[in-house]
């Protein structure tokens, strides 16, 4: 892990190039779901159709111990396009237009060098199409950031029907119909654009589906309350998975259309686990949605932050791989580099490593640990240890998710001294990557963390 530098470079001279001048770099379209539980995908097991997900999962590798670098929204968000914590770049918590209690108004830091930004020296074109939610206000918009065009919302819940704060560029714009189609309108109509030229592209493609409001079309709405007549809400959510995917599927049709598969890198994740918040389909749907999982969105229990991850890479990727070493969100931006051979200077600060090899099915080992902290829980996972924290708990929990994915065996009164090394390890890490945390809430919240049976 590299050390804190104290004024990142300028992303035009941070980066070179060991590429042979014959190779045609690759592209990248990043796909990010909002609020997809680790076991939302069909061939899981979840009887929701997710034919194009699937497909990926069977052309390329699946990691099946992915974690979020947040159990939210904004950090997750930052962390993918810095490959840094999130809390070294500004936005340890969620982004917010006003002061939320103790969280002040965030933004994604503007000397953190993002993805768009480190791939531009090398002739990238880059697009963000759908959910932003790193800052509010055109100051903070995509194209701040190294994006060459953006069309989306800013907003971090911007509806579906009537989707609200909507810009092309820095254009407002009054989007019509349901926001996912028209999020992957846009995204197909820039890769047929892209298409017609030879320079590599990136396209961020950050859905807001299926996070909250429910809504979804009603062929589909009808078709989920058939096939699950007893599980209430979860229908609809089930209904905005698939309507997810066929978007997805159709960015899949268009690569193929324009003999790009060959030569583009997807990637498909989400942001955090599955949400149980009130306003959302609760725990109970949520409990379908995180499988044998712990825990909800908000929370570091697995179920909160472990999340499906897919990668496909023709040529590179075997198909149906399969991989269980754990990999984190702040691992994609430095992935991408290492595929278009692209090398970061020396003194540009990220915090994740590539998983190329991984990928490839080749030797990996991660000698790093990962690290995790919000106002209501922190947590740290060192090989096939996690301490949990939860300041209104008197004593931290211990688990082997590796062994108990559904963390159901504290271990800490049998190994004080690994509980006492983790702490050690954790309050290391925040004086160098969290130096200023915000303020622990001692009082367990009822709407980001609903009793459950499970966790009580």
């Amino acid at each position: 892990m590299s050390g804190i530098v104290a004024a990142p470079l300028a992303a035009a001279s941070a980066f070179s190039t060991e590429e042979p001048s014959n190779r045609v770099p690759p592209c990248f379209v990043v796909i990010l779901a909002d609020d997809m539980g680790w076991a939302d995908l069909g061939h899981d097991g979840s009887r929701i159709d997710t034919p194009n997900l699937d497909r990926l999962a069977r052309e390329g590798a699946k990691l099946s111990r992915f974690y979020a670098s947040a159990p939210m929204c904004s950090p997750t968000r930052a962390a993918l396009l810095t490959g840094r914590y999130p809390h070294s770049v500004g936005m340890p918590e969620l982004a917010s237009s006003q002061q939320r209690g103790a969280v002040p108004v965030l933004s994604l830091s503007h000397e953190a060098i993002t993805l768009p930004e480190a791939l531009k020296p090398a002739g990238y074109r880059s697009a963000a199409v759908g959910k932003w939610h790193l800052g509010y206000g055109l100051d903070n918009a995509p194209r701040t950031h190294g994006f060459d065009e953006y069309w989306g919302s800013l907003l971090g819940t911007p509806q579906y029907w009537e989707p609200r704060e909507t810009y092309h560029n820095e254009t407002p714009i009054k989007v019509t119909g349901h926001f996912t189609d028209a999020i992957t309108d846009f995204a197909v109509a820039w890769l047929r654009g892209e298409a017609q030229t030879a320079r590599p592209f990136f396209l961020y493609l950050a859905y807001n589906a299926p996070h909250y409001p429910l809504e979804a079309p009603a062929d589909l709405v009808y078709k989920y309350r058939r096939r699950f007549p007893d599980r209430g809400l979860f229908a609809i959510y089930a209904a905005m998975v698939e309507h997810l995917d066929r978007g997805i599927g159709r960015v899949l049709a268009t690569l193929d259309e324009f003999h790009l598969t060959d030569r583009t890198v997807v990637v498909f994740t989400s942001d955090n686990g599955p949400s149980a918040e009130p306003n959302s389909y609760g725990p109970e749907g949520a409990d379908f949605s995180n499988g044998p999982l712990r825990g909800f969105k908000f929370g570091l229990h697995e179920g909160g932050v472990r999340v499906p991850f897919l990668a496909r890479w023709p040529g590179h990727i075997p198909p149906g791989l399969v991989r269980a070493e754990p990999a984190i969100t702040m691992d994609i931006l430095p992935t991408l580099l290492d595929a278009a051979g692209i090398v970061p200077d020396a003194g540009h600060e990220i915090h994740g490593t590539s998983i190329l090899p991984l990928l490839e099915n080749r030797p990996f080992n991660r000698r790093d640990a990962f690290h995790w902290e919000n106002q209501q829980n922190a947590a740290v996972l060192a090989g096939e240890w996690k301490l949990l924290i939860r300041p209104w708990l008197k004593e931290p929990l211990l688990y082997r998710p590796g062994d108990d994915a559904s963390e159901s065996t504290d271990l800490a009164a049998n190994n004080p001294d690994k509980v006492a090394e983790l702490l050690a390890l954790h309050a290391r890490w925040r004086s160098g990557y969290y130096p200023n945390p915000l303020p622990q809430q001692t009082i367990r919240s009822s709407y980001f963390f609903p009793a459950t049976r499970e966790d009580p």
